[in-house]
C-alpha cells in the first residue's frame, strides 16, 4: 500500500476477499477533536487503498487463465 498508514490489508481466497487488520492500536491517542478527524481521515484513506487493491485482485481472479492444457497433452 503506497502512501497509506499500513493499519489495514487484505487476504484473497476461493471464499473472496476479506480485509484484515495488520496493527492492533490503528490510530494513536487523541486529545483534540482535529485529531480524531486527522486519525479517523488517515483510516479512512488507508480503508480505500484497500479497496481498490481488493477489487483489482478480485478481478485478476476472475480473469481465465491466458494457457490451458491441452486434453491432447
Amino acid at each position: 500500500m503506497e502512501n497509506t498508514i499500513g493499519a489495514f490489508d487484505f487476504v484473497i481466497d476461493i471464499s473472496g476477499a476479506r480485509v484484515i487488520g495488520v496493527r492492533e492500536r490503528l490510530c494513536p491517542g487523541c486529545k483534540s477533536d482535529d485529531e480524531v478527524d486527522g486519525n479517523i481521515r488517515l483510516l479512512k484513506d488507508d480503508l480505500d487503498a484497500v479497496a481498490s487493491q481488493m477489487k483489482r485482485a478480485i478481478r485478476e481472479q476472475a480473469k481465465p487463465p491466458i494457457f490451458t492444457k491441452s486434453d491432447n497433452a
